[in-house]
């Protein structure tokens, strides 16, 4: 008989608990009927908008995936497909986690070369960077001009240029600073995380950028295609304002990825609401986009999981 490895328990465990949390959320949800009227009175054009962001689902986690394989190039030699697994993965551990910390210690379950983990988990976070950056820098200007529009929250403001001046300070000090730090922390795990970050160049930086600007263009697509088949349509001038600014809302809120549904609605009814009366189309298309970039992605890893196990088994 074969023993189990005290890994695959925990991998297990994650997906169990992910699924039972899950489970519960969907049995208190009470809009069911609202949700059912309007898939059946939905026409074939707004199922066309649908089917085209579903199909870049797959699109969006193949840049994260190309991000986590460059990131952890000096760590981990492994394939495209390797890191799309690891991805994948990654979604079953943020699911039950604040602001999705448990991402990259999931993902990192999924590596060959787990000694380094401290390192693969911090410059997994610089990644997240990344992408926050990107969309702060978007959503800020036109999260402001719709503030200024509807009135008020004026602590938003300032909380948006609060956490761009905290990033771009993190960004341009973080190698010098780790490199200081390195000098006086003793050997471990710490030293050699600092050491790892201390040799991220701005220049690598720079290419994390660029793979997470690919992924937030196709971030904004889907949301633009989920909101046409919600029946909203928004002009070009519209959704450059409303679009990022839901966005850098939504990362700027601490939150859980189970609550996300619910936090992602509340944003988009005080975003999209300015534009269109459709309340209810805009919380339904909050929710159908949090199906597609939190709950599909979870499900393709559980089963990514399940066929890398019997793979093992096999070759053993």
């Amino acid at each position: 008989m074969k023993a189990i490895k005290p890994l695959k328990v925990i991998q297990w465990l994650l997906v169990v608990a992910a699924y039972g949390y899950l489970a519960y959320r969907l049995a208190v949800y009470d809009d069911w009927g609202s949700l059912s009227e309007y898939f059946r009175g939905a026409g074939w054009r707004q199922y066309i908008s649908l089917m085209v962001a579903v199909l870049l689902f797959p699109v969006n986690i193949l840049f994260e995936s190309m991000k986590w394989r460059y990131l952890m190039s000096d760590i981990e030699k492994m394939s495209l497909l390797d890191a799309q697994r690891q991805t994948y993965f990654g979604f079953i551990g943020a699911f039950l986690t604040p602001s999705r910390l448990g991402d990259y210690p999931a993902r990192v379950t999924m590596m060959e070369n787990r000694s380094r983990w401290a390192e693969a988990v911090a410059l997994g976070f610089v990644g997240t960077l990344a992408l926050a950056f990107l969309q702060v820098m978007a959503g800020m200007p036109s999260c402001i001009s719709l503030l200024e529009r509807v009135g008020g929250f004026v602590w938003l403001e300032w909380l948006c240029v609060l956490v761009l001046i905290v990033q771009i300070v993190v960004i341009v000090f973080y190698p010098a600073l780790s490199r200081r730090l390195v000098e006086r922390t003793e050997k471990g795990k710490m030293r050699d995380t600092l050491v790892v970050l201390g040799k991220f160049s701005h220049k690598r930086f720079g290419m994390t950028l660029l793979l997470s600007a690919l992924r937030y263009a196709v971030y904004c697509l889907q949301l633009w295609l989920v909101l046409l088949f919600c029946g909203i349509e928004l002009s070009l001038c519209e959704a450059l304002v409303a679009i990022p600014a839901y966005y850098l809302l939504v990362t700027v809120t601490p939150s859980v990825p189970v609550a996300d549904a619910a936090v992602r609605g509340s944003w988009s009814v005080v975003i999209f609401s300015q534009f269109t009366e459709s309340v209810p189309q805009i919380a339904i298309a909050a929710i159908l986009l949090w199906m597609l970039n939190t709950i599909l992605p979870m499900l393709v890893g559980t089963v990514i999981t399940g066929m890398k196990d019997k793979k093992g088994e096999e070759r053993c």
